[in-house]
């Protein structure tokens, strides 16, 4: 177990009790920027020079006033307290507290855990100060060999972490490439890329041609049908992403069996497609996924039901499409709340192929969906971990 004086976690060979000191007895200098500057300058061999804002690098200079390792964060605003590195030599803008130090990863990672929005205070913008910054009381291992182990494991986490990130968005972009690729553009009757052994055209139909009119909505659920816990959980709009299904189980809202038989509610089952008819965007679609609760549905999702005459992949895909997406907004209305009414989806145009060609496609978006949902999954891990042993590390 940690306590006050030592972490839970350390690395082999460390034994000594850590020590409480304020920061700036450790670190080589913390202050606020003073630099001046002109906005918008791009980096030439005549500026070279980076210019340090609150968050990143914000212009380029032909001169510099500060050298070194530093990690920086905004004095004032939102970003107050956020963290980010820079390595060089710089100038530093008036909007920017900086830390300089020798064992800066060390520094940045303590800092992490401890979290210096704490110290933003101000009744308007959050204000973090450099003075309390360098007054700032934490606890320091006594030997910099185990600073130095602990900073590099750190930055290797965070490494990992950032190609585990560069990997996700990499195949986010490759499915975003074929969405646009595999379903005909405008004005096109055929897609750019086909399967082999397909070659008719596409047609247009209304959606609700396309699935055979198997479409309903969600219920209409007033606050007095509403709690805490209950045999249905709701399944609500903020659970619909662009093609992704976004589980709030922690903050979920259910309905009991009362209730369900008062509102005669359409349960909704894994499988179903579930369609947002409120921004934003309007019109974005899921698949509902395997969950334990059985589940109703508020009225601004539409419920397409699956059936022989579609696949519902290919039906996803396309809808999150922003082809379709930007079908369905040029039919939105309201003002606080815009949304499309069911009688307008309904009207909606998609491309239509045989159910052979739809069920490749649909297979092939599928294995995609579930590679990009894996690699989520380990990267959500891995920024778990961290947590953990930021916890664990530290005293």
């Amino acid at each position: 177990m940690s306590n006050d004086t030592q972490p839970e976690i350390r690395f082999p060979g460390f034994t000594e009790d850590w020590e409480q000191r304020k920061l700036g007895e450790v670190v080589e200098s913390v202050g606020t920027g003073r630099s001046t500057f002109t906005n918008g300058i791009v980096q030439t061999s005549e500026t070279p020079y980076a210019v340090l804002g609150s968050t990143s690098v914000i212009s380029y200079d032909s001169m510099f006033d500060h050298s070194g390792d530093f990690i920086l964060t905004a004095r004032v605003g939102a970003n107050a307290g956020n963290l980010y590195k820079y390595f060089g030599e710089v100038k530093i803008s008036d909007n920017t507290v900086y830390i300089q130090a020798n064992n800066l990863d060390f520094i940045y990672y303590l800092l992490t855990k401890y979290d210096l929005k704490r110290l933003s205070f101000g009744t308007g913008q959050p204000l973090v100060k450099a003075s309390e910054v360098k007054n700032l009381k934490l606890n320091f291992p006594q030997k910099n060999e185990e600073q130095q182990k602990i900073g590099s494991f750190f930055k290797q986490l965070d490494d990992t972490i950032a190609l585990h990130q560069r990997k996700l968005d990499l195949l986010k972009e490759t499915k975003k490439g074929f969405l646009q690729k595999m379903f005909p553009k405008n004005g096109a009757k055929v897609p750019e890329i086909r399967f082999p052994g397909f070659t008719g055209d596409w047609e247009q139909r209304k959606l609700n041609d396309f699935i055979s009119g198997d479409i309903s909505d969600g219920d209409w659920i007033e606050k007095e049908h509403i709690k805490d816990e209950g045999k249905y959980r709701i399944i609500q709009t903020g659970n619909i992403g662009n093609g992704v299904y976004i589980d709030k189980e922690k903050s979920a809202k259910y309905m009991d069996q009362n209730s369900f038989d008062i509102l005669k509610a359409n349960e909704i089952f894994p499988g179903d497609l579930l369609v947002s008819r409120l921004a934003e965007p309007a019109g974005r679609t899921v698949i509902l996924p395997n969950i334990e609760d059985r589940m109703v549905t508020a009225v601004d999702v539409t419920i397409l039901r699956q059936n022989e005459n579609f696949d519902a992949y290919f039906l996803l895909s396309q809808m999150n499409t922003s082809k379709i997406l930007n079908k369905v907004s040029k039919n939105v209305s309201g003002t606080s709340h815009k949304r499309i009414s069911r009688k307008n989806l309904e009207k909606v145009t998609i491309d239509s192929t045989s159910i052979e060609e739809q069920n490749k496609i649909g297979a092939f978006f599928k294995q995609l969906d579930d590679t990009i949902a894996l690699h989520q999954c380990k990267l959500d891990l891995l920024k778990e971990t961290k947590k953990g042993f930021l916890q664990k590390m530290f005293v």
